[in-house]
């Protein structure tokens, strides 16, 4: 089995988030918001299918997400 099909919010480090895309728009979820939503368990891979993150303007279940992490404080 692929090694990232077992990560979950939980692995996700704390200031990383996680940007969901639907058909009209792309919404950024922190780590403690996801926690908060669908709890540390929930596999990344399988996030679209929690209902408490579907777009509540079209309908529609996220069908392409990515991890966001914040800007580097460089010179």
């Amino acid at each position: 089995m692929d090694p990232a099909f077992a990560l979950t919010v939980n692995d996700l480090a704390r200031d990383e988030a996680l940007c969901l895309r639907c058909g009209c728009r792309s919404q950024t979820y922190s780590r403690a918001r996801l926690i908060a939503l669908v709890g540390r368990d929930a596999r990344l891979h399988l996030i679209g299918l929690n209902r408490e993150l579907w777009c509540g303007d079209c309908g529609e279940p996220p069908f392409q997400g990515w991890v966001t992490a914040p800007a580097a404080n460089g010179p």
